[in-house]
């Protein structure tokens, strides 16, 4: 899953502001919540069938390491 996606989705379904969603933003810097990470959580399951936890996507640094983690677990399953 690229950047992109996952912004798409942080914007679109999450309702984050996009200005701060940039590929290095920390995921708080980038709005990343609590309730943003089940929201993206439960998409990817429902769009994609890619089973990733809220624990798992919090290991993430930054945003582009989040959509690089998520690809991860897409291409294992």
């Amino acid at each position: 899953m690229t950047f992109e996606q996952v912004k798409e989705i942080l914007t679109d379904r999450c309702g984050l502001p996009s200005a701060p969603v940039t590929p290095d933003a920390p995921l708080a810097s980038a709005g990343v919540d609590s309730m943003a990470l089940v929201m993206l959580s439960l998409h990817l399951e429902d769009r994609f069938g890619v089973e990733i936890s809220e624990d798992q996507l919090s290991t993430a640094t930054c945003v582009d390491d989040m959509a690089e983690l998520i690809s991860r677990y897409a291409v294992s399953r």
